[in-house]
């Protein structure tokens, strides 16, 4: 296996901030990618403690390994999961546990969303319009299907345009399914160069985005469906918050306006009151499960944007849980 493209993680003192990592305390990243957010959290927890991270994608996984192994933090501070975030309410416990954690509750869990650049660039993977070897677009390589392959080349032409339009806004939708199902009557479409140029060719030339290619929307969409992010989104994170323990912290970032709305309707549903039946009784109406720690979305600044354009359209927001269950 080559060695993958590096990968700069987004917001990292803005996640320090907001996860408030403390020595002894059990941080979980959900989403470990190179391992950034990870290294940066270790130093913060200094020797005491554990680390929790998580990775569906098995290069990723190697990656960070390599990179936290090489700056010499104890193996006694960290554990590596192969395994999605989706799993994170069952391979957490099971870890902690192991690792004889008491009590096996982590104090915080971080979800980056997303894939890396390394995942983004890799030609195998073919995430990108510049892809001349693939249309998978699995960020596990062994995962189940279908693949973008497979969808493009069999799914109705509506179907594709409804995709295209609920999973990124596509205002093309109808335009670009019908030009995809099309080409592929003349022959299959295989990589993801050929894809881009089919659906370059479906928008009018005025209408292209000033500063993304034509065809942004459309992988975006079909790598959402692919590797289940939106549905796998909305079960994780009830999940962690009620894995967290009491005044434990999830903290979500987000890179475009699907994943942000319902990472801002959960987390708005649990620092929200529950109504109460009138009149309200003695002890008053009760408290929210959780307090918002992030009255906006926080955004990277200038500096960071100029020397990392990937954390342009990163938001984060976060949580602290009040109560033990939600």
């Amino acid at each position: 296996m080559s060695e993958p493209l590096y990968h700069e993680s987004v917001l990292v003192k803005e996640v320090l901030h907001a996860l408030s990592p403390a020595p002894g305390q059990v941080i979980v990243d959900g989403t470990l990618g190179h391992g950034g957010h990870s290294l940066a959290i270790l130093a913060q927890l200094g020797g005491k403690g554990l680390l929790v991270g998580m990775d569906r994608d098995p290069q990723m996984l190697e990656a960070a390994r390599q990179r936290i192994e090489a700056a010499q933090v104890p193996r006694s501070c960290y554990r590596l999961v192969h395994a999605d975030h989706a799993q994170l309410p069952v391979v957490v416990p099971e870890v902690l546990a192991q690792a004889q954690v008491e009590p096996a509750v982590p104090d915080a869990v971080l979800l980056d969303l997303g894939p890396s650049t390394p995942q983004l660039l890799d030609p195998a993977r073919g995430m990108s319009w510049l892809s001349e070897t693939s249309l998978d677009m699995r960020m596990n390589p062994a995962g189940p299907g279908p693949t973008a392959e497979e969808m493009v080349n069999t799914w109705a032409e509506d179907d594709l345009a409804r995709l295209f339009w609920q999973n990124a806004d596509e205002r093309w939708s109808k335009q670009i399914a019908r030009r995809i199902t099309e080409a592929r009557r003349r022959r299959p479409i295989r990589t993801g160069q050929e894809l881009g140029e089919i659906v370059a060719g479906a928008i009018p030339r005025r209408a292209w985005p000033p500063r993304i290619h034509p065809a942004t929307r459309i992988f975006l969409a079909l790598r959402i469906e692919v590797n289940d992010e939106y549905r796998t989104l909305e079960r994780v994170l009830p999940a962690a918050f009620e894995l967290l323990a009491p005044g434990g912290r999830l903290v979500v970032i987000t890179f475009h306006s699907g994943e942000d709305r319902r990472v801002k309707t959960f987390m708005r549903a649990v620092t929200t009151p529950p109504e109460v039946p009138w009149p309200l009784p003695q002890s008053g109406a009760p408290p929210a499960p959780a307090r918002l720690l992030t009255r906006k979305p926080v955004t990277a600044g200038p500096e960071e944007e100029s020397r990392n354009p990937r954390s342009r359209s990163a938001k984060l927001r976060a949580i602290e849980k009040l109560s033990k269950a939600f």
